[in-house]
């Protein structure tokens, strides 16, 4: 029987939810760190409700069959190991949780199934997101991670934070991928479609860029974890070489005996090998063994037995066999001789392992260890390692005469496990470790638990997290120490970093994408009767496309997009020709408010990162205190001003003193004090900032004390004040922050020499006390008042200005456009663009085009070589090199600025760039033409 055409687009559609969900949820995967059990961003709930609300609540079962599929793909690529029926319970459960998810999600939001889902009023807006995603998001997080509980696939101590984990990645899925994907599904089409180009688009670019920033961030995390993972390495593989190189030390010292004397006794062998088996507790054994031919065999043996040893026979192999050969290297004297005895006798050349370790010992002049083998002594036959150390009759003997002059060899019998259990006691919980003998084909494991020796003897590697083999030449062999980690490994911060950042950037997408919305229904409600509306609405998706777009790469790429959004939106409010109206207005100054507090952040989060990873370097110098302090005032004086806080800085030090620190950071710790005693404080207080000069034990040093009468803190607060991302509950308040101001500002001061404490009572106020080294300073004499002078006040002409040529080299085309609109204002300028470093220097020289340019704004980053390059190229051309050069760029790191104002720059602007600055060095750099 046919399916009617109705069947045919319901199976249709739900074959396109099945994929799309599937392929969703695969790429979230991607978002998930190797010790998260769950994915940041689980995009495939936002897609699965989208398709839900937009082709009908049946959506729902494609949606859980999709759940369920990724479910069996995320165990796939976790572990290739057969699945037991309880894992398949668990993804049919998850499934089940996911379509249940969705078609309750659709049924809050959207009651009439039939009817048009607008999302043009904040109310509607508001409401649908939290239905959407806190809310309904909870759902299969609690029945699927209750499942994994019930059927043994995770521990009950994990519930809850796995719980949290899944439902935060499904809340941040739908939050982020919903929206955009309405613009191609929801009703009424004709409203959504418009949309698609609005919100959809710049949507869907941040949400890429959102999970490359996610994806960075985890990467970020993962280093971290490998510096001390690598840091733990080297400090065991250090004491294991310390170990080893003891054990030589004692046959050195047991082997000077036999070279100082013609005749060792047995109890000044027993004397001289006592401290070091005392030192050494794990050898098992010390012995000294005695070459003669067969001979003497039976003068040796009965001189033993009259020293003592009654049973004493000299014997081959672990048989016990008598000896055979011309010659043997008899076992004489052994330490202790307690659970020893049995070994007094052995003949080295009769088994192959210690016969040619001490052929080695004996040719190379050289310690000789075996392999792998079981001890002699041992009723066990526990693995054990034997070292030797060849002793001479005559201990100058040449390379050909060493076998012949070889007197015997002095030896230490140890048992790699025990000996490596004693190096490795204070090794971190996380971590486990295993000696290995690889100087055969087929490496042997000496010593380690059962994970490493399965490994090493099913030749398959080890999979773990983070994993390292130091390499250990040994007495003539090659031994390797294997470590790895078991468990995650403890970084400051642990990965709150990650979610942080995710669950910043989601929201802050989400408030954007809210905002189009309700820019979008309103301007579709009035488009029939105001044109200009229309225009503003153009505005308005061109400025936050740009502010869209601040999700890019991180690092410096962050602040390309910042560039854009932080930029268009400066020049709208400045734009004289199209002013905004006040609510538009302040619609704006929200989004700059924003982009600014996101910048904050991540430059708090990339100079954690840099401290926790050693790689924060400080320009130390000696400083007066006083022009620091009034650096400081302009950046948290509109903020004093605005919570009424009254504002007292006095850095006033002895004639001739000042501090040692490095300037900009010193800077950020002044501002972060400041800026925290304003926020917590109350209408009508005070903040009062005093310097003093003190003598301690470590030196005079410069006490800064920051003093507030504001909110204060309880001792536990105190307690708490300096753990990342803990902001004491003042969240609640609703000043901006991330936590981590004063953890950055304590580890500048450590890494700056000094200290920052504090003391505070609840309701009464704080203090911060900022101490740094105090440094001499020379004593300058006071320079004559200058003259008054006076001067023109310049202006720039209108329409009698000559043109100036301004060249631009830069790739990104937003970039380009922002400072296309900022030197809008200045008509006389004619502003030529390039993308590449080709394009710019043939408009550099070209001359057929109009006269070469009278300034240079040149980005760092260019897709065919560096701007560095250009900018060496230009200054070596003498037609060239009197162009200034501005460098206008989001790579911030000090070698870079340095290395571009050593070549030549001007100035190095970065991005985002205050367009008040910009022009101000435009304007200063062509010239200004004084009024007459």
């Amino acid at each position: 029987m046919p399916l009617s055409p109705h069947a045919r687009l319901l199976l249709q559609r739900a074959a396109i939810t099945f994929a799309a969900y599937t392929l969703a949820g695969t790429a979230s995967l991607w978002l998930s760190g190797s010790n998260d059990a769950v994915s940041l961003m689980y995009l495939a709930t936002g897609v699965g409700l989208a398709f839900v609300l937009g082709w009908g609540r049946l959506m729902a079962v494609p949606v859980g069959l999709g759940s369920a599929a990724v479910s069996w793909i995320g165990q796939c690529l976790a572990s290739p190991d057969p699945m037991g029926w309880a894992l398949w319970v668990s993804f049919i459960i998850s499934g089940f949780g996911g379509g249940l998810q969705a078609w309750l999600a659709a049924r809050w939001t959207m009651p009439d199934p039939q009817g048009d889902l607008r999302l043009d009023r904040p109310r509607d807006i508001v409401s649908f997101l939290v239905l959407a995603g806190p809310m309904a998001c909870v759902f299969n997080a609690a029945i699927s991670t209750t499942a994994m509980v019930g059927l043994g696939l995770l521990p009950a101590a994990l519930w809850a934070p796995t719980l949290v984990s899944w439902w935060a990645g499904d809340a941040l899925g739908v939050l982020m991928g919903t929206p955009p994907l309405l613009t191609l599904l929801a009703r009424p089409r004709p409203l959504w479609q418009r949309r698609l180009r609005i919100m959809g688009i710049p949507m869907l670019v941040a949400m890429l860029l959102l999970a490359v920033g996610i994806r960075q961030m985890q990467r970020w995390e993962h280093e971290r974890e490998a510096a001390t993972f690598r840091q733990e390495v080297d400090r065991t593989a250090t004491a294991v070489k310390l170990r080893l190189s003891g054990y030589l030390s004692a046959l050195e010292s047991l082997r000077g005996v036999f070279d100082a004397s013609d005749s060792v006794e047995r109890n000044e062998f027993s004397r001289a090998s006592r401290p070091w088996l005392e030192q050494l507790k794990d050898v098992r054994a010390m012995g000294w063994e005695e070459r003669l031919s067969t001979t003497r065999l039976a003068d040796f043996e009965a001189q033993q037995r009259a020293e003592g040893l009654t049973q004493y026979r000299v014997f081959d192999g672990t048989e016990r066999q008598p000896p055979r050969g011309d010659e043997v290297v008899a076992l004489r004297f052994i330490e202790p001789m307690e659970g020893n005895e049995s070994a007094l006798g052995y003949n080295v050349l009769s088994r192959p392992q210690t016969r040619q370790a001490y052929q080695r010992a004996v040719l190379d002049n050289q310690p000789s260890v075996t392999p792998a083998l079981n001890l002699m002594q041992d009723d066990a036959r526990q693995t054990g390692v034997v070292i030797y150390r060849a002793v001479y009759r005559d201990p100058n003997a040449l390379p050909s005469d060493r076998a012949r002059s070889a007197a015997g060899v002095v030896f230490i019998a140890l048992r790699p496990q025990e000996a490596l259990q004693s190096v490795l006691k204070d090794m971190p919980s996380y971590m486990r470790a295993c000696l290995i003998d690889v100087t055969e084909r087929e490496p042997v494991v000496l010593s380690g638990d059962a994970g490493c020796q399965q490994a090493h003897t099913s030749g398959s590697p080890i999979k773990t997290a983070q994993s390292l083999t130091v390499p250990l030449p040994f007495a003539q062999r090659q031994w390797a120490l294997h470590l790895w980690a078991v468990e995650a490994v403890p970084i400051v911060g642990g990965r709150a970093t990650s979610w942080m950042f995710a669950t910043v950037g989601v929201l802050f997408a989400a408030a954007l994408s809210a905002l189009l919305l309700v820019i979008t229904g309103t301007t579709e409600r009035m488009a029939a009767a105001m044109s200009e509306a229309r225009r503003q609405r153009e505005s308005a998706e061109q400025a936050n496309q740009a502010k869209s777009e601040f999700l890019s790469r991180m690092s410096h790429e962050l602040r390309t997009p910042l560039n854009a959004m932080l930029g268009f939106s400066q020049v709208m409010g400045l734009d004289p020709s199209e002013p905004l109206a006040t609510g538009q207005r302040q619609r704006l100054e929200q989004i700059q408010q924003a982009g600014w507090h996101l910048l904050d952040m991540i430059d708090d989060v990339l100079d954690l990162s840099r401290i926790d990873s050693g790689t924060l370097r400080l320009e130390v110098a000696n400083l007066p205190l006083p022009p620091v302090l009034a650096a400081c005032e302009p950046l948290v004086a509109e903020l004093a001003e605005r919570m009424d806080v009254h504002l007292t800085l006095d850095g006033t030090l002895p004639a001739g003193w000042g501090v040692q620190a490095d300037e900009t950071r010193l800077r950020q710790v002044i501002t972060n004090l400041l800026s925290n005693a304003i926020k917590y404080n109350r209408p009508g207080g005070s903040v009062r900032v005093q310097a003093a000069l003190v003598k301690t034990s470590q030196g005079p040093m410069v006490n800064l004390v920051v003093t507030d009468n504001g909110l204060g803190m309880s001792e536990q607060q105190v307690s708490q004040l300096f753990q990342p991302f803990n902001r004491l509950g003042r969240e609640r308040q609703g000043q901006d922050g991330t936590g981590i101001g004063l953890v950055i500002s304590r580890h500048l001061t450590q890494l700056m020499g000094g200290q920052l404490s504090v003391s505070s009572r609840e309701s009464e106020g704080s203090t911060f006390t900022l101490s740094l080294p105090a440094a001499s300073l020379p004593v300058q004499a006071s320079a004559p008042p200058p003259l008054a002078t006076t001067s023109a006040v310049p202006t720039w002409g209108t329409h009698d200005e000559p043109t100036r040529h301004v060249l631009y080299v830069e790739d990104n085309l937003a970039n380009s456009a922002l400072v296309q609109a900022a030197l809008s204002s200045r008509p006389w300028i004619r502003l030529t663009l390039a993308e590449t470093i080709e394009d710019g220097l043939a408009a550099l020289h070209d001359r057929l085009a109009g006269p070469a340019p009278q300034l240079i704004l040149l980005d760092v980053h260019l897709p065919d070589a560096s701007g560095l390059d250009f900018l060496k190229l230009a200054k070596a051309n003498p037609e060239t090199r009197h162009i200034p050069v501005v460098m206008i760029s989001a790579d911030v790191t000090p070698d870079q600025v340095n290395a571009c104002l050593s070549a030549g720059a001007t100035c190095y602007l970065t991005k985002p760039v205050g367009i008040a600055d910009l022009l101000e060095q435009v304007d200063k750099l062509l010239g200004r033409r004084s009024a007459a």
